[in-house]
């Protein structure tokens, strides 16, 4: 005969466990639908920005640069005249109107040059998708991962249990891909902010004392795009282990195939520099890019 102490009991774990599966579900059902989209990008990212950027030298970013090669040019004559009484070393006015013109006439095609990095990375991530999807005989998503990762219906038939070894990797996997999707999210918008920045990033080229805004300016924004090729590496690497004989090393596999997908950016960052998006760095990360020095 059950005590009182012991029904309690196990109807107040029987409540944890529906609230918490009703909770993981719901994250599952919602993420699932857009982590592809925030985590490969292509070139259809920038439709929505070509009226903010201008379609030609007299609207939106365009004007505002094509505006500041007048500050450029007034910047160069002072410091030229300068020289003259100072005796310091400065480019030659024929090498600085070369680049300027050149410079001039980039920053109208920022965007196309912009979307061409994007398609390209995106060409190369899509690809190695596809060569996973021909070898393993389903799709390389992460769709197919969430389903990979809980059986049907895993969290609507009373399976999941969080006091048990399956429920708390559960539970941490669901919590994980809450982060994941955060940071693809704010990578997403980070990528957007730095096409709206490629016009004044181009004209840094023109003088030689602004040209390392156009260096880092590259350098994240490559670290960015080439995000989404790890991400997929990484998706490769889970489809392509066969555990089903041991349940325990395959959980654990899981866990660490997500935690891989979720500290991606950060290893990127490291191998390439740049910005990251992970959420738990502090905002001043951002700003690093100002600096004109390594990132470390």
């Amino acid at each position: 005969m059950f005590s009182i102490d012991s029904i309690i009991t196990n109807q107040l774990i029987s409540s944890v466990n529906a609230l918490i599966s009703n909770l993981l579900q719901s994250v599952y059902s919602s993420i699932s639908s857009v982590l592809d989209k925030l985590a490969f990008v292509d070139s259809s990212i920038t439709t929505d920005l070509v009226n903010i950027i201008g379609t030609d030298i007299t609207s939106g970013i365009l004007l505002i640069c094509n505006s500041l090669i007048y500050g450029f040019i007034l910047y160069y004559g002072i410091e030229y005249l300068l020289s003259h009484l100072t005796f310091s070393q400065v480019e030659h006015p024929s090498q600085f109107i070369f680049k300027l013109l050149l410079c001039a006439l980039a920053i109208n095609g920022s965007l196309a040059f912009c979307s061409f990095l994007i398609e390209i990375i995106s060409t190369i991530s899509n690809a190695i998708l596809m060569i996973g999807s021909n070898l393993f005989g389903k799709e390389i998503s992460f769709i197919t991962l969430f389903n990979n990762l809980n059986p049907q219906n895993y969290f609507l038939e009373g399976l999941f249990n969080l006091f048990s070894f399956d429920g708390l990797l559960k539970s941490l996997i669901s919590i994980s891909f809450i982060t994941i999707t955060v940071s693809y999210a704010i990578r997403f918008v980070m990528i957007k902010v730095f096409i709206l920045i490629s016009p004044f990033a181009i004209l840094s080229l023109s003088s030689n004392k602004s040209s390392w805004f156009f260096k880092s300016w590259l350098k994240i924004f490559l670290s960015m795009l080439f995000l989404q090729v790890l991400i997929a590496l990484i998706l490769i690497i889970y489809f392509s282990l066969s555990l089903e004989n041991n349940i325990i090393i395959k959980q654990l596999i899981q866990f660490g195939i997500i935690f891989a997908l979720v500290k991606a950016n950060s290893f990127m960052k490291e191998f390439m520099g740049g910005l990251s998006s992970d959420i738990s760095l502090g905002n001043v990360t951002m700003f690093r890019m100002f600096k004109g020095g390594s990132f470390k």
